[in-house]
Order: structure tokens, then C-alpha cells, then sequence
């Protein structure tokens, strides 16, 4: 086993190493990091490298990788355009996730799986994963256009599905009552409330250290704010990625008292030590966890798993257009942005398979979809985005043309 001081940077090394490789041949980046936590996770490579000490670390670097990833995408995107879209991320947020949930249920119940296993089955399906799909976007530079504020927007929103059903998962894993499950709105409630006080903690502290001049300070600041936000969220069981996101959106509220140039360096320093750091033990840390002896399995299971998933998410989306001025391919290419999945539903596959909840071939169909969707996923959206870089744009009600600021 090699010592872990020796293995973040092979991780490192990897990561770049595929992501200039895929970036130079015109490939997304983020699937050469991904490629290249699956090559590190060959049974050889891995029993040789990776000493569960080594692999918890990365674990909770991935965790890091994903907090920072979203607060990121919280100072940067546009908050106009995300209220601009809010209408049409509701919609797509619901139907995304309802389409395939009920397709999945549907189609193990009728495989002769039992309940249980049929509603988890149906939820990991329905979610997406926003950690991939950020990246993507930043990749392409396509995060602050109409349609990403759209991705963006109703994924977020599912976050609060994937939150919910995670919790009933967990609770049926330990045995508990779906009783447990009302205090929910309540955590929600306490959340809003710290969220609120922290807020305002964090305004007067950032203009208070900004008189002082110093930007090493105000960039721990910033630091600290998202981990606490993160933890809070956590501790309320209302899922860290929400508290990370949200604490991005509060943080670009509090710095609009800051001069341009220190908001400027808050931002460019967090891009700096989420991109070159800690996202790439994020998307490393997902080809890790594949294990090609998932595909040995139900190969029957393991076909319609990825069909429901493909299926479900596109035609989740598409069906909202008699309620948006979207067009059939713009709904389309959100569709395979909501498609993207790798965080959460492994996380849900992963506990309800280590408490018995679902039986070893379910688990692995899911794992399998699960890497086949994150993959597959910025290859359609950068060979749609580059065969029309107008896709990004919208079309307003009255007729004109919105165009995308990418």
C-alpha cells in the first residue's frame, strides 16, 4: 500500500494528465478525470495504490471537491437570469424527476421486484447530478447563459428531492418511521434561520476585514462562511450540496458592499483552489468507484435501467413545452444536462444496497447507469453547443431574440 502523502498527488497527476489529453483532442475535460479514476481503479492498480486510509481521504476530498464546486457556482452565475428562468426550472425540475421515477417503479414492479426495492429503484433514477454538470458548463463556458441558468436552476431544485427521498432511505435503513420524516419542513425552517444569521455575520465581518486591507483574510473568510453553511445544512439533514450552493448565492450578496478588485480576487481565488485541487478528486473518486464486474450481471436489468434513465430525463423535459417559449432542441439539450447523474444516486444505491434494501444486481445496474449517463453527458452538450453556439440562447415571449452573455 502506498502512503498517502504519495497518492493525492498520482491522483492529481492523473486527473491532469487526462484532462489536458481530452481538452487537447477536443473532448470534455471532465470526462478525461473521470477516465482517469477508472483506470486507477483497476482491482490491480487499486489493491496495489489504495489502502482504506488512502481512500477515505479521497472520499472526503471528493466531498470537499463537490462543496466547493457548487458554492463556486453560486458566486458566478447570474442571479438575474436564474430569476429570469425560475418558471422553467420548476417545470423541468418536477417533470424531470417524475418521469423516470414512475418508469423505473413501474418497471421493476413489473419484473417481480417488491416495493421497496421498486420505489428506490424509481429515485435513484430520478435524480441528477449537479457536480458534473457545473463543471461541464464552466468547461464550455456556458454556466451564465439562459439555458445553464435553467440546468442550474432545476437542479438545485431537485436537490431538494434527492435531500428528502435520501432521508427515507435512511430512515428505512435504520429501521425508523416515516413519522421521522415531518420534522423535515421544520430542519428546513432552522436552516433558513441560520442561513439568514450567518448572512448577516458574514457582510459586516467582510467589510470590516476589507478596512483593514487584508486579502488573505477576507479570502478565509469566504472560506469559512461556505464550510459552516455546508455543515449547517448537513447537520439539519437537509444535504450539504444545498448549503453549499446557497452560501455561493449569500456571499455574492454580501461582497456587492466590496470594492470590484476584492470581489474580483474572492472569486478568482476560489476558482483557483476548486479547479486545480479539489474538484479533481470529485471526478476521480467517481471512476474509483466503477467496477467493470458490475457489467458481468443482469445485462436485461442493466439495458432498461440505462433506457429509463435516458428516456425518462429527456422526455421528463421535453413534455413541459406547450408551458415554455423554450424551443424542441433547447428542451432537448436540458434534457441530457438533467441526464447527468454520479453524486447522489450513487450515495443512495450505495446505502440502500449496504442495508439490504435493494438486491446486488439492482445496485449494479444503477452503478452502471449512473457512470454511463455522467459520461456520455458533455459529449452531446459540447457537440450540440459547438454545431450551434446559438442554442444557448432563448427566445422571450414577445418574439426577440434573448442573447446568451457566455
Amino acid at each position: 500500500m502506498v502512503e498517502v502523502l504519495v497518492i493525492l498527488p498520482i491522483v492529481l497527476v492523473t486527473a491532469f494528465a487526462f484532462n489536458e489529453l481530452f481538452k487537447r483532442i477536443g473532448f470534455p475535460p471532465v470526462v478525461g478525470q473521470i477516465l482517469g479514476g477508472i483506470i486507477l481503479g483497476i482491482p490491480v492498480l487499486k489493491t496495489l495504490l489504495f489502502g482504506p486510509e488512502s481512500l477515505s481521504i479521497i472520499d472526503f476530498l471528493s466531498i470537499l471537491g463537490i462543496v466547493f464546486l457548487l458554492f463556486l457556482v453560486g458566486l458566478e452565475i447570474d442571479i438575474k437570469k436564474i430569476k429570469e428562468s425560475s418558471r422553467d426550472a420548476i417545470l423541468i425540475s418536477f417533470s424531470s424527476a417524475a418521469i423516470p421515477f414512475f418508469l423505473g417503479f413501474f418497471f421493476l414492479r413489473a419484473a417481480g421486484y417488491d416495493l421497496l426495492t421498486s420505489i428506490i429503484f424509481g429515485g435513484a433514477l430520478s435524480v441528477t447530478a449537479e457536480g458534473t454538470k457545473v463543471r461541464v458548463l464552466m468547461d464550455l463556458n456556458a454556466l451564465n447563459t439562459r439555458l445553464g441558468a435553467i440546468m442550474i436552476s432545476a437542479g438545485a431544485m431537485d436537490d431538494i428531492f434527492e435531500v428528502l427521498f435520501l432521508s427515507i432511505v435512511i430512515v428505512m435503513a435504520h429501521g425508523g418511521s416515516f413519522a421521522q420524516l415531518a420534522i423535515f419542513p421544520l430542519e428546513l425552517l432552522a436552516f433558513a434561520v441560520g442561513a439568514f444569521v450567518l448572512f448577516k455575520v458574514i457582510s459586516k465581518a467582510l467589510g470590516y476585514i476589507e478596512r483593514k486591507g487584508n486579502d488573505v483574510e477576507l479570502f478565509s473568510i469566504a472560506l469559512i462562511f461556505v464550510l459552516v453553511m455546508a455543515a449547517l445544512s448537513e447537520t439539519l439533514q437537509i444535504g450539504y450540496l444545498i448549503g453549499a450552493i446557497i452560501a455561493g448565492f449569500l456571499l455574492q450578496f454580501s461582497m456587492r458592499g466590496l470594492k470590484k478588485k476584492d470581489e474580483e480576487e474572492i472569486v478568482e481565488a476560489t476558482k483557483l483552489i476548486t479547479l486545480a485541487f479539489v474538484v479533481p478528486f470529485f471526478f476521480v473518486n467517481i471512476g474509483l468507484n466503477f467496477d467493470f464486474s458490475y457489467l458481468l450481471g443482469n445485462f436485461i436489468l442493466l439495458i432498461f435501467t440505462v433506457l429509463i434513465a435516458f428516456i425518462g430525463k429527456i422526455v421528463g423535459t421535453l413534455i413541459i413545452k406547450p408551458f415554455s417559449n423554450l424551443s424542441v432542441r433547447q428542451l432537448h439539450l436540458i434534457g441530457w444536462g438533467m441526464n447527468s447523474r454520479g453524486a447522489v444516486e450513487l450515495v443512495i444505491a450505495l446505502l440502500a444496497y449496504t442495508y439490504g434494501l435493494i438486491p446486488a444486481e439492482v445496485f449494479s445496474a444503477l452503478v452502471a447507469m449512473a457512470m454511463i449517463t455522467t459520461l456520455t453527458f458533455p459529449f452531446v452538450v459540447g457537440w450540440e453547443i459547438k454545431k450551434d453556439p446559438k442554442i444557448m440562447e432563448v427566445y422571450s415571449r414577445e418574439g426577440g431574440l434573448e442573447r446568451a452573455t457566455a
